[in-house]
């Protein structure tokens, strides 16, 4: 007799339980959809239709390589190639208290003297680059391909703009980290890169 009081007795909880359960899953509300974080950097159109005064910039111009542009004079331009062996000409656009810390950067690669894109941006997969063909300065005389990187790693973001011009048998890469808008505006770094010409 105790024993069938006792079955009956788990057998009554056992189903109570499975019935809570059940009503649980018929009223749970259903989760709203995830929706997708938006990690383009938007400008707002006051930045992007403000004209920009460059009466304070400064001209950096090299002789060696050929060029020259002008960039905010609240800002320093450095060769830092001495630092990195795969660079012949590394200049930074910034504070330039140590290598890296500027929001662009003008340089010449050692050995690569064509654009291919497949070995510059090894091993960032293919459909993280988007490549078009565009002119970049004022008046239009110098060919570029522009690309954008969107790279998201554990071991870092890469979001960058970069423009590879060839000339003199030698490929100029201009680069804006997007990461880092907040220093220096996109529309900032498109002054500085439309005021970018070869001087022989």
């Amino acid at each position: 007799m105790k024993k069938s009081i006792i079955t009956i007795l788990i057998l009554f909880v056992v189903a109570f339980a499975a019935a809570g359960l059940a009503y649980t899953q018929l009223v749970k509300p259903t989760p709203a959809p995830v929706q997708p974080t938006n990690t383009n950097v938007i400008l707002n159109d006051s930045e992007e239709s403000q004209e920009i005064d460059t009466s304070n910039w400064k001209t950096y111009r090299n002789e060696e390589y050929g060029f020259e542009f002008m960039y905010p004079g609240t800002l320093s331009v450095k060769d830092w190639a001495y630092k990195t062996p795969n660079w012949e000409l590394l200049l930074y656009i910034g504070q330039n208290k140590n290598i890296g810390d500027g929001v662009v950067s003008i340089g010449v690669e050692k050995n690569i003297k064509t654009f291919d894109a497949e070995k510059i941006f090894w091993p960032i997969p293919r459909e993280n680059i988007k490549i078009k063909e565009v002119m970049i300065d004022k008046d239009d005389n110098y060919k570029a391909k522009e690309v954008v990187v969107n790279f998201y790693a554990v071991d870092g973001n890469n979001n960058t703009l970069n423009y590879f011009v060839e000339n003199s048998g030698k490929l100029f890469i201009i680069t804006y980290n997007q990461e880092r808008n907040a220093e220096l505006g996109k529309n900032i770094f498109e002054e500085v890169v439309s005021s970018f010409k070869f001087i022989r």
